[in-house]
């Protein structure tokens, strides 16, 4: 809490002595659109990850089920964890030095230094320092996500809709359904440790495309029908 703090502060004179404006500029105050913004961000990578992971489930014969050491506990704790992670982040990179730049550099090329610091970050944050696959592998998923979130920041002017997306799909992939057993108490797991049925070659390849592209894909296709709400000063 103390290190979002300190990032609202650092936020404030940034704007203030690089774009002369204050924090307002991030959007923070909450109106109906945003309100509706964040809702739909947290709802959209949720309802594709569950379709997704559902989808793969019964193509493999292992359909998930409630696990029953779930509790509320674990509830609180994740969405307490993933609040104060989520926006970390977003301060980090998509909020006011996302804005500078798209001040002082344009939309195109602020986009990708954001992106590409999001991914750069995640090295670290995954620990994959000199493993040259996984940090090819963790720069450009993250990298891709960086670059969408960061786009929402920019069609809207707005940290909801970007805070939305963000911690929409780390729910959905951590606490719903996680790809991997290490990440803490799920609410879903699949019936079987190993599938019954393998798919073809074929099949694989594409479920791993749908999972690595498609939710890019379909909200970078979403945003770029949204218009900013407002215009950079």
């Amino acid at each position: 809490m103390i290190g979002i703090l300190v990032e609202l502060l650092l936020s404030w004179l940034l704007l203030k002595y690089f774009a002369r404006e204050n924090l307002d500029a991030l959007g923070l105050k909450p109106n109906g659109i945003r309100v509706l913004h964040l809702c739909a961000g947290i709802l959209w990578p949720i309802l594709f990850v569950a379709i997704y992971s559902y989808s793969v489930s019964l193509l493999v014969h292992n359909p998930y089920r409630v696990n029953p050491a779930f509790q509320w506990s674990h509830l609180r704790s994740w969405i307490g964890f993933l609040l104060r992670s989520v926006a970390y982040e977003d301060l980090a990179f998509r909020g006011a030095v996302l804005y500078v730049l798209i001040r002082k550099i344009g939309p195109q090329k602020a986009l990708l230094i954001s992106a590409a610091a999001f991914g750069i970050y995640h090295w670290f944050s995954y620990q994959v320092l000199g493993n040259p696959a996984q940090m090819l592998l963790v720069f450009v998923m993250t990298g891709m996500a960086g670059y969408i979130f960061a786009l929402a920041f920019e069609r809207t002017l707005s940290m909801y809709l970007p805070f939305g997306l963000h911690f929409g799909i780390d729910f959905a992939k951590m606490v719903l359904f996680p790809s991997e057993k290490h990440t803490g108490v799920a609410l879903f797991f699949r019936t079987y440790s190993k599938d019954p049925v393998s798919p073809s070659a074929w099949i694989s390849v594409v479920a791993i495309l749908i999972y690595f592209l498609g939710f890019p894909t379909l909200t970078f296709l979403g945003l770029r029908r949204i218009l900013r709400d407002q215009t950079l000063r």
